[in-house]
């Protein structure tokens, strides 16, 4: 008898999961979106890459380093999550190039991309756009 009554509970959960979410004023529309990995100070985080974006008068940004020709591993670069006070979903991209010679290796913060400009094995150029990527 439990077990009836443990599937008939599984039956009718499995029902409701497939009904769209309602809000108060109607039904919530979803959308399928990639999430794309980068290194936040070491770490692995998600976000969510809605492109390029024309700012307004008085937008926020922060740096997000992009590496055009480094390791397969490499993500991008931020140095910014919600929650910290500088922190925006819009980035200005740095482009980070490793130079004839140099080694790449994965960069994995905002201080390693430093690093690697004080020893000379990467360039960083500022690039003319800004990228509309939220943090998860």
């Amino acid at each position: 008898m439990r077990r009836l009554a443990a599937l008939i509970v599984i039956a009718v959960a499995a029902s409701f999961a497939s009904i769209p979410a309602i809000a108060a004023d109607g039904p919530v529309k979803q959308f399928q979106q990639s999430v794309t990995l980068g290194f936040y100070r070491g770490q692995v985080v998600s976000y969510l890459d809605f492109g390029p974006v024309k700012l307004a008068k008085g937008n926020k940004v922060a740096p997000i380093w992009v590496v055009t020709n480094g390791v397969d591993a490499q993500r991008n670069v931020i140095d910014t999550v919600p929650g910290r006070g500088d922190y925006t979903p819009l980035w200005a991209v740095r482009a980070v190039t490793w130079k004839n010679g140099a080694t790449p290796r994965v960069l994995r913060s905002k201080s390693a991309v430093d690093a690697a400009v004080r020893a000379g094995q990467v360039t960083v150029k500022a690039m003319p756009i800004v990228v509309n990527c939220p943090v998860l």
